[in-house]
């Protein structure tokens, strides 16, 4: 390759890479440009549908953020459209007269008389506000006014005799009856836990036989064979205490038919090496 031929393609190579750079240098800032535009007008369109969509909360933080990041007092003027939209005409006016004074010297006369009409539409639509949000009145209740109550009338004579009704016949008690009942329940009860003290005490004797005849851990066998034993003895004196207690009350049950003017009390007597139960009679 000959020497101009090397100088022709650098020549070439050079403009290419001039060119390169200076369309780098103007599209890259109109790409961040427009990405920036782009992002924006996506908020513009989140803030209109938080607006219509009643959430006026969400709308307005939008519109405060575009506010601070544009310098573009049209976003507080949208701030007072989207609390106007809502019915919230108290901070919709704050917003309208804040967009006069942050625009002052920029707006035209067509863009301050349309402020000034919202302005004069949300102090019209305050009063009717208020008196929505204050609560009803009760009604006060209706008097009453007591009446005299009818006067009684004297029911109508009765065609029959008085001694001809039937005098009432006395009750009859049932005491004997329940104390028959609870006789037979205590009684239950008591051969109930009679039972369990055999039992709990075939359980000691064959404890006794174990411990006979193997070994290890004798402490503990004999521990439990000792409190098995205690409940063995408290199951013979409840059971038999419970047994006569029963007995005692069906037998009184079987006299408490006879007219007699007396008073019984049952009292249970436990005591060291005695389980039974004393009878009281107060005449």
């Amino acid at each position: 390759m000959g020497q101009s031929a090397r100088r022709a393609i650098y020549f070439y190579l050079s403009r290419a890479a001039i060119v390169i750079s200076f369309l780098t240098f103007i599209v890259t800032p109109a790409l961040a440009a427009g990405k920036k535009a782009n992002g924006r007008l996506l908020q513009e369109r989140a803030a209109r549908l938080a607006c219509l969509n009643g959430d006026y909360t969400k709308g307005v933080a939008i519109l405060s953020e575009l506010f601070v990041d544009s310098k573009n007092p049209t976003y507080v003027f949208n701030q007072g459209r989207c609390f106007e939209q809502n019915h919230r005409y108290e901070d919709a006016l704050s917003r309208f007269e804040e967009y006069l004074r942050v625009a002052q010297g920029k707006l035209t006369a067509a863009d301050r008389e349309t402020a000034e009409k919202h302005i004069a539409d949300c102090k019209m639509r305050i009063p009717d506000q208020l008196s929505k949000d204050e609560p009803s009145q009760p009604l006060a209740p209706p008097s009453y006014v007591p009446t005299a109550p009818p006067e009684p009338t004297s029911p109508p004579e009765s065609s029959t005799s008085t001694a001809a009704q039937p005098e009432p016949q006395p009750t009859v008690s049932h005491g004997g009856s329940r104390l028959r009942i609870a006789g037979i329940v205590t009684a239950s009860v008591g051969v109930a836990a009679m039972v369990a003290g055999v039992l709990l005490n075939l359980k000691v004797n064959g404890m006794v036989k174990d411990m006979d005849t193997s070994v290890g851990n004798y402490d503990s066998r004999n521990s439990d064979r000792k409190t098995y034993q205690t409940m063995a003895w408290m199951g013979y004196g409840v059971g038999a205490a419970a047994v006569v207690t029963g007995a005692i009350l069906y037998g009184v049950g079987l006299r408490a038919g006879k007219p007699r003017s007396t008073s019984v009390a049952l009292f249970p007597a436990i005591g060291p090496g005695q389980v039974g139960a004393l009878l009281t009679r107060r005449f």
